[in-house]
């Protein structure tokens, strides 16, 4: 019901449907109806009645939980407010339904909080608050105070750029998909041309899930964003989203709102008047004319047209009365303009009621009444009659109410009972009321509330105040030139843009710095105000690089460090220096090592570019002496590393120059010794966040030395020393985690314990907020996975939701392109297809995606695409393919991937391959090459199973029956399989074996292993081979053949089981003869080998 005019004038005229939009609602009703999880893109002009449809459907009727807010212009700057806003109140509406449900679901939601809390504390409060009021007992750790989350002169390296955007965006998905799984909900923003950044990279991510479901959510979201065109336009990034989610499909449904035509006009008219339409169509025609059908200026031009009398209600005959058209065409010349209008509607109000509204104009869509208290206590000369006058001055909030609701009485307010405070009823209303105040006097006035906004924010500890400061301040300061508070505008943006980085928007940040720097004032900068020039302008670095902004963030560094006063001042500036020359396409690991060496003898540390003989063991011994009690368990009882000087030297070390020189061709043994001098100053200096890492290091020089028992004892003792490290955003705890998966663990332990240690790697980047890590650990699982031959149809699925995380995430390409890969090479053993060999489908076409990329990227994916392609040739069978793929991997033959997972997963079928094409290539020459290829290969897997890796058996089984083959030793490959659950591996030995014999027209064995073949290939889920496979060997096979068991391997699984798969039998390791040293070597530190 809306209500256009109520007075004493004559009866309410109130509208019980919205005209002109009969199919849009129709549209929306039938979603309500249908339950349809889906993306709603509502466009529209100012006025046209966008929130008014939303608010007419029956949500409630079909058990929807509707819940709405909407971005303003004035907090902009504020990231995720709306959003923060609805839900607050959808965590209000669950926790009081979950009160009277029959089964309480609290402790399930403080579980998904948990996990998430210290990424979300300082992003969302108020859901804590709230979760604290309803779950008695429960107290949520407080987020940090805004002067703590801002405070200046902190210019250590760590955390200073915030989270992932990516990590809070999944952060909200889960919260969302968690509380729709209870009902239903309708989530509607309106005016998300005001978003920021960060909000519309959540609302992508939400609106993919809502409208493609792709992990089958047992919830139910509809997603509804309204915006006007032109205003989208100037908003860059809102803009690019909702085309992208415009893009998404068949659930997606945009709806445009137009003006009123003439006779849609006239029958609102004729209802509100009770009258014929033909008689009230002259009378329309003036006002369509007037309006242009804008369905708010009707509304106001009625209002008016009331009051001014032109309209009347008749006492005697009980019906509404107008004057003539002509005239109502001449009068009504008011309202070619909203400020007019508005004007007109306030002639009646007091002045009180006058002034509150033109300063209210300048604080938001809500009206915040205590602001408004606060700054009424003072009396100021200017502005008298437009922001301040005497009725006003020290007037109490009570003192408020009467002044405000009778500007709800004009229709300019509401009072919203969901939100509990006065709001303006229409946008234009409140751009005219501010725009009624003259343009001087509208300058003090932003001064005035940026000022009070900002000493109440740090009071009150609100953030929107600080934001809504900044904005304040931003406006005088570019309104009118004051460069006596430049530095206060400069440092109020600073303290918004840590509140922004804090909650992992970066790019609302990146505005904020902007105008700090641009406001700030920059004669003699360095010399009087060195702390806020040194903390904008780092930042300010960091933050551009951190965008892509990679020459803007030089230009800021360089700056910091010309002028900056300590190498303390200069470390973060530095790393972006640093960072920065690594991050282009032409970059060189020896120039990142020589670069790091740089910055650290400017510590005093030197480093050797080459080692002397036996230095080494010198260096070991001598880290032994310094371990307490000359054991590495002695690091436990060390104290924390608190000098900022060391920290920063280990950041170097352990972060930079260890990888740098894994990489490099010149440095490779610098790695080793960065580690070794890491663990040095941890004994002189204390425990640092980087030492977990350096002992990893350690680990992984060891296992590529084949000193495997060592190195998964340092790996086992990094986690261990991990556990001392506080957990916190941006904490590496989760990228600790996955590199000794990858590169300790896959050696040492069997593959399906890898995946535990990479599922929970990838739990704590997210919740450490570093989004982008964990997709790394995705790309590892993925790998794994495959390496296992676990059924593919319910990885699939995964992958489809990863993909969308990886985007979402904003990770790079070349990352994306390789769930691409994994995801069309299952697409391709799933369905049967005449080029199974080739990456081009559903997920991908390899062609499009070389195409895209460049450089050394274009090398990777390229890499990879063949690997993928070399799995599928040797799967179907299709030589030419693999030949072609052999010589395109050439020089991956002897590489070490720092990777282990994708040197084990390459090689296995490298050698396969190998041995295969010893018997099939067309000429000698190439047959013994490609003989010389398996073997190369048998001989690295069986050095890595004598080593201790429990993976390199069952391959080197297989290797072995390829390269000699024979039924005893296929056997032998079929059973190693099976018992470490290697079903893809166990189907491809017996389809070899059914070649193998069907050579030597044995046509009893071979049926038999070619239906085995066929009923495991089945159970990986690779079904299009299968049944090209049954056609192959159609002439031997029967139907019993296809109905027996097999019980070789594990049957059943859908996914991943750590407790299935460590059930399996103890491997017979003495059937396997590999020698009697098996597993007894020597450990040590020494040792390095070029990945």
């Amino acid at each position: 019901m809306n209500i256009i005019a109520d007075d004493e004038k004559g009866p309410k005229w109130v509208t019980n449907e919205l005209y002109g939009r009969k199919e849009e609602l129709k549209l929306l009703n039938s979603i309500a109806e249908e339950k349809i999880s889906s993306v709603v893109l509502l466009e529209g002009g100012e006025g046209t009645g966008k929130t008014a449809l939303i608010h007419l459907v029956d949500w409630h009727q079909n058990d929807w939980v509707f819940v709405s807010r909407k971005f303003e212009k004035s907090l902009s700057a504020e990231p995720y407010s709306a959003l923060k806003g609805a839900l607050d109140h959808l965590v209000t509406i669950w926790a009081e339904n979950n009160q009277a449900a029959q089964v309480c679901q609290m402790k399930s939601f403080l579980k998904v909080l948990g996990e998430d809390v210290d990424l979300l504390i300082n992003v969302i409060p108020g859901v804590f608050r709230i979760v604290e009021k309803f779950a008695h007992g429960v107290c949520f750790s407080k987020g940090r105070s805004i002067r703590d989350l801002t405070r200046s002169g902190d210019h250590d390296a760590e955390e200073k750029v915030g989270v992932d955007s990516g990590a809070i965006a999944a952060a909200f998905l889960r919260l969302f998909s968690f509380l729709s799984s209870a009902k239903p909900i309708v989530l509607f923003l309106a005016d998300v041309h005001y978003a920021d950044a960060s909000s519309m990279e959540i609302l992508q991510v939400i609106a993919e899930t809502a409208a493609t479901n792709p992990i089958k959510y047992s919830s139910h979201l509809l997603l509804v964003m309204s915006y006007r065109k032109g205003a989208l336009e100037k908003n860059t990034l809102a803009s690019k989203t909702i085309t992208s989610v415009q893009k998404i499909g068949d659930n997606v449904n945009c709806l445009h709102l137009q003006d009123l035509d003439v006779d849609t006009l006239n029958q609102m008219v004729a209802s509100l008047v009770n009258a014929d339409p033909e008689d009230t169509l002259p009378v329309s025609i003036v006002m369509h004319k007037k309006t242009a059908g804008n369905p708010f200026a009707v509304s106001q031009f009625l209002r008016i047209g009331r009051e001014k009398d032109y309209f009347k209600f008749s006492s005697m005959t009980y019906k509404w009365e107008w004057g003539d058209p002509e005239i109502l065409d001449k009068y009504a010349s008011i309202t070619d303009n909203v400020a007019e209008l508005l004007a007109t509607s306030m002639d009646k109000l007091c002045i009180a009621t006058k002034v509150t509204l033109k300063v209210s104009s300048c604080l938001g869509k809500i009206i915040p009444t205590h602001v408004l208290v606060e700054y009424f206590k003072e009396s100021y000369d200017d502005g008298k009659g437009h922001t301040t006058c005497e009725a006003i001055i020290g007037v109490q909030e009570h003192g408020l109410e009467p002044l405000l609701d009778r500007a709800c009485k004009a229709g300019i307010l509401v009072k919203s009972v969901s939100q509990g405070a006065y709001v303006w009823s229409n946008d234009r209303l409140q751009e005219a009321a501010y725009d009624m105040i003259p343009a001087q006097i509208r300058n003090q006035l932003h001064k005035k509330l940026g000022m009070l906004l900002w000493r109440l924010g740090l009071q009150e500890d609100e953030e929107w105040m600080i934001f809504m400061a900044a904005n304040q301040m931003n406006k005088y300061a570019e309104l009118r030139c004051d460069a006596s508070l430049g530095n206060e505008v400069a440092k109020l943006n600073l303290q918004a843009s840590k509140l922004s980085l804090k909650k992992g928007a970066i790019y609302p940040a990146l505005d904020l710095l902007v105008k700090a720097e641009r406001h700030m004032v920059t004669t003699g900068r360095w010399t009087d105000s060195y702390d806020l020039t040194l903390d904008i302008l780092t930042t300010l670095a960091e933050t551009q690089f951190k965008v892509g902004e990679v020459d803007a963030a030089f230009e800021a560094a360089r700056s910091v460090v010309d002028n900056g006063k300590t190498l303390n001042d200069k470390f973060r500036a530095h790393v972006v220096l640093l960072e920065g020359r690594m991050s282009k396409t032409d970059k060189s690991y020896d120039v990142g090592v020589e670069k790091t060496l740089e910055l650290l003898q400017l510590y005093g540390e030197k480093h050797p570019k080459k080692f002397f003989p036996g230095q080494k063991c010198f260096e070991k011994a001598k880290l032994k002496k310094m371990l307490p009690g000359g054991e590495l368990e002695g690091l436990l009882e060390l104290p924390d590393m608190t000098d900022q000087t060391a920290l920063q030297i280990q950041k170097l070390l352990v972060k930079y120059l260890a990888p740098y020189s894994n990489f490099s061709t010149k440095y490779v043994t610098l790695g080793w010794f960065a580690s070794i001098r890491a663990l040095k100053n941890a004994c002189k200096f204390g425990i640092s966040p980087d030492s977990p890492m350096s002992i990893l290091n350690l680990a992984n020089y060891m296992r590529r030395e084949g000193h495997y028992k060592e190195a998964s004892e340092y790996a086992d003792f990094a986690l261990l020393l991990l556990e001392r490290i506080p957990r916190k955003l941006g904490s590496n705890h989760g990228y600790v985690r996955m590199v000794a998966s990858v590169s300790v663990f896959s050696a040492v332990r069997s593959f399906n314990k890898c995946l535990t240690e990479l599922l929970e790697g990838r739990a704590e980047c997210l919740r450490s907020g570093l989004a982008r890590e964990s997709i790394g650990t995705v790309i590892a699982y993925g790998t794994v996975y495959l390496c296992l031959g676990l059924p593919i149809g319910a990885f699939e699925s995964d992958l489809v939701a990863y993909s969308q995380e990886a985007k979402s995430f904003g990770v790079a390409y070349t990352v994306q392109q390789v769930m691409m890969i994994q995801h069309q090479t299952i697409l391709n053993l799933k369905h049967y297809s005449n080029r199974p060999t080739v990456l081009s489908g559903l997920a991908m076409d390899q062609e499009t995606e070389l195409s895209r990329v460049e450089g050394h990227a274009r090398k990777m994916t390229l890499r990879d695409i063949n690997t993928h392609r070399l799995l599928l040739s040797v799967v179907f069978g299709d030589w030419p393919t693999v030949e072609a793929m052999m010589v395109a991997l050439e020089e991956y033959v002897d590489v070490n991937d720092a990777f282990l997972l994708r040197t084990h997963f390459r090689r296995c079928y490298l050698g396969l391959a190998g041995f295969a094409l010893s018997r099939k290539a067309k000429t000698a020459k190439a047959r013994k090459k490609y003989l010389s290829i398996g073997k190369k290969m048998l001989k690295y897997f069986t050095t890595d199973m004598k080593y201790g890796s429990v993976n390199a058996y069952p391959i080197v089984s297989m290797l072995e029956a390829e390269e000699s083959p024979s039924k005893e030793k296929y056997d032998k490959a079929i059973k190693a399989c099976a018992r470490l659950g290697l079903v893809h591996h166990e189907a491809y030995m017996c389809e070899r074996s059914a070649e193998f014999f069907d050579e030597q027209n044995d046509d009893g064995w071979s049926e038999f292993y070619a239906g085995q073949a066929i009923l495991l290939y089945g159970e990986w889920g690779a079904t299009g081979k299968a049944d090209r496979l049954t056609e192959d060997y159609s002439h031997v096979l029967t139907k019993s053949s296809l109905r027996e068991s097999v019980n070789s391997s594990l049957q059943g699984r859908s996914r991943y089981s750590a407790k299935e798969l460590d059930s399996l039998r103890t491997i017979d390791w003495e059937s396997f003869s590999v020698g009697s040293d098996f597993g007894n070597h020597d450990s040590s530190l020494l040792g390095s080998e070029r990945q």
